[in-house]
């Protein structure tokens, strides 16, 4: 009898040892099994993959641009986008070595603010090559990119002339000039809608000089002071940028001259001269936020695999001393 009771104690021991083995999973695998490690490793390869998007800025010496990167960076920040931003200096040069760069270390998309329409083509072309999708802002590309964000700068161009014949020479009657950026297309958009909108509304109002400063405040206000001496019944000088509508009235403030300055930016200079009643009347005036904003979720949009518009306007407003 002892002996039995002996057997059946062992047999019991024996069957709760084999039932002890290694904890396990809720599928049944025991804990640390491939399967479990297989999992691990599943879940590690569907972590997102950081977004990297280089920008060549055209330069930040601008207000205006300032601002484009600010709204760039809360944006990002919010979408969760690493940018790296670079400055072009106004350099075509300096911005081709910048998208190589961006090429090399595989950013997902570039954005850019070409210094030059036409000789940023071939930077466009090599992102391309590399499957790297191209964005621009503000001045656009001859090259083919997904998309461009910028002021509607044709309208805004109607828009200060509208100003013009209807605030600043009520009479219709007069002549203005016009000191342009002809390097880039967005300023010659604005020079246009200028002349076209005169021309069809306002013929008495004459476009006698247009000369172009090529984006320098310094030049604008040479090349100010010439008009000025070319043409002594001028009345009206539109600046197509908030720092060349500056140097235009740095010459006529030298000149003594009672001329009168419409500019195009919306910059802190141009609604300081604005406010203080002077000789700069009015500015239409850009959304550098809304660029930016509208330009990074594009590039977020056709990395998710959706349709984007090749151009997204933003529309400019007139500020005057009455709306500020």
């Amino acid at each position: 009898m002892k002996n039995f009771v002996k057997i059946i104690c062992v047999s019991l021991v024996i069957l709760l040892v084999a039932g002890c083995g290694a904890p396990k999973n809720q599928s049944g695998s025991p804990a640390g099994s491939s399967e479990s490690s297989a999992a691990t490793a599943s879940g590690q390869s569907s972590e997102k993959k950081e977004i990297v998007v280089g920008v060549s800025l055209l330069t930040r010496e601008h207000v205006f641009y300032n601002n484009i990167e600010k709204a760039l960076n809360k944006k990002a920040e919010e979408l969760g986008i690493k940018l790296i931003v670079q400055d072009a200096s106004r350099d075509a040069n300096k911005q081709l070595s910048q998208v190589q760069d961006f090429v090399t270390q595989k950013v997902d998309a570039i954005i850019l603010c070409p210094t030059n329409s036409a000789g940023s083509k071939s930077m466009v072309e090599i992102a391309n090559k590399a499957n790297i999708p191209v964005f621009t802002m503000d001045i656009s590309s001859d090259g083919e990119t997904v998309a461009h964000v910028a002021t509607d700068n044709y309208k805004g161009g109607q828009m200060a002339a509208e100003y013009v014949a209807n605030k600043m020479l009520p009479d219709g009657k007069g002549e203005v000039a016009i000191v342009t950026y002809s390097e880039v297309e967005s300023c010659v958009n604005r020079e246009k809608g200028f002349v076209d909108y005169l021309a069809k509304n306002f013929p008495g109002i004459k476009v006698v000089d247009v000369q172009n400063c090529s984006g320098d405040q310094a030049k604008a206000a040479d090349v100010t002071q010439n008009m000025l001496l070319k043409h002594p019944n001028l009345k009206v000088i539109f600046g197509v940028g908030d720092p060349f509508a500056m140097g235009a009235l740095s010459a006529v403030k030298a000149a003594n001259k009672k001329v009168q300055i419409i500019g195009f930016d919306g910059n802190p200079e141009g609604i300081n001269e604005i406010k203080s009643g002077g000789l700069w009347v009015a500015d239409v005036a850009q959304d550098p936020e809304a660029i930016g904003f509208k330009t990074l979720e594009a590039v977020k949009d056709k990395l998710d695999g959706k349709d984007v518009p090749k151009f997204i306007p933003i529309a400019p407003k007139i500020i005057d001393k009455d709306n500020l």
